[in-house]
């Protein structure tokens, strides 16, 4: 006769208890959690960690009554939380977190950012310097590390402490009334930055004056007025930057606008006007367009002459108009316009221009072209129009 009997056991898991007590490590120290267990045979658990870097499962180095498991080296540089979960037979039998944190003890790395790099004078505008420090594993130091922040301008030096704040230190750095050139620099520790710069240039113009000067007054279509203007400052008394653009207006007794440029060098703008050919009156106005403005000038142009010369000849075909002479009596420059009016019954049947040559201007009527019994003529050049009396032709 045969029994037989059914025994039920009950298997429970081992327990493993964390045996490190640090929850705090310096990024690049050595990471090891160990685990005492109370099994009988070898385990085979897994430690299964979430870091900055990503997710990854870690085997156990087993001896009689411990496991140990080292995180790895890549793991251990970079701070932040790490979770990790202690699994045996698809279960977790412990699970924890422990952080790394920026090593102190390390070389300070010191990143700096500085803009804008050019600013105006005044209270008004400021540039920005932000400074990062980390360790020497490019891990952002804590909240509140001092960062010491200077910067320089002609003979005064400001230094002052900032503390970081998600993972940055920074400070408005406002400008001057001066223009000119400052320096700006950061220390953290023992490390400190390289020395950055940002020029504070000359405000907006403030409004200013002209002048005009020339070799005479006559209007001989050749001479040049220089147009010229004081000193354009700011309003600190800065010389404006070289290159600012000023617009010299010019009206016309009839209302013509003209205008020609110049850019300041040391703060003055010098521009040119070519003298007119006719008696006039130019009122010029100099501005930078938006910014600032001059009062205007007159500026007055003599007639060169009262009167001038001409004469017909080859059955007055030819119209000969000179010598054209000048203030002193010497002949006008070369170039200078000359406008035939051609009439026929009181009425503009042609115009014709010459330029002149050595004082002279010289017209010549074609007899195939102008076939009419008489022609009346108006000469103008200088400003000055003189007619003729009708003149005869004979017809072919």
């Amino acid at each position: 006769m045969f029994v037989f009997a059914i025994v039920k056991t009950n298997k429970t898991e081992p327990k493993l208890l964390l045996q490190t007590t640090q929850k705090t490590f310096a990024a690049a120290n050595p990471i090891v959690l160990t685990f005492a267990t109370d099994a009988k045979t070898e385990l085979r658990a897994k430690l299964f960690i979430i870091h900055t870097y990503g997710k990854t499962v870690l085997e156990a180095t087993a001896t009689k009554a411990h496991l140990s498991f080292r995180i790895p080296s890549i793991y251990c540089r970079k701070t932040g939380l790490v979770s990790w979960y202690l699994v045996h037979n698809q279960k977790t039998l412990n699970q924890g977190t422990f952080e790394i944190i920026p090593n102190d003890a390390s070389a300070t790395l010191l990143e700096n950012y500085l803009g804008p790099p050019t600013i105006l004078a005044g209270k008004k505008h400021f540039t920005m310097l932000v400074a990062i420090p980390t360790d020497a594993y490019d891990n952002p130091k804590q909240n509140n590390t001092t960062v010491v922040i200077k910067d320089q301008f002609l003979d005064r030096i400001t230094v002052s402490s900032k503390k970081t704040a998600s993972f940055i230190a920074w400070k408005n750095i406002y400008s001057r009334t001066k223009s000119g050139k400052m320096l700006v620099s950061s220390q953290c520790n023992s490390t400190s930055s390289k020395e950055f710069e940002t020029e504070i240039t000359p405000s907006v113009a403030t409004n200013f004056s002209i002048q005009a000067t020339r070799n005479h007054a006559f209007a001989d279509g050749n001479q040049i007025t220089t147009l010229e203007t004081t000193i354009i400052r700011d309003q600190y008394n800065n010389i404006v930057a070289d290159g600012t653009l000023v617009t010299f207006q010019i009206t016309t007794k009839n209302n013509t606008l003209l205008k020609t440029y110049a850019a300041t060098i040391n703060g003055i703008a010098k521009g040119q006007l070519l003298h007119p050919d006719h008696a006039e009156n130019y009122q010029i106005k100099a501005y930078i367009i938006g910014i600032a403005q001059s009062k205007p000038i007159v500026v007055r142009y003599q007639a060169l002459i009262g009167t001038f010369a001409y004469q017909f000849s080859d059955q007055n075909r030819k119209i000969t108009v000179g010598p054209l002479t000048s203030f002193m009596q010497q002949r006008v420059p070369d170039g200078i316009k000359v406008t035939l009016k051609i009439l026929h019954n009181q009425k503009v049947i042609e115009t014709k221009i010459a330029e002149t040559a050595k004082g002279m201007a010289r017209f010549y009527l074609h007899a195939p072209f102008y076939k009419e019994k008489e022609y009346q003529f108006e000469i103008t050049t200088l400003g000055i129009t003189q007619q003729t009396q009708l003149k005869k032709y004979e017809s072919h």
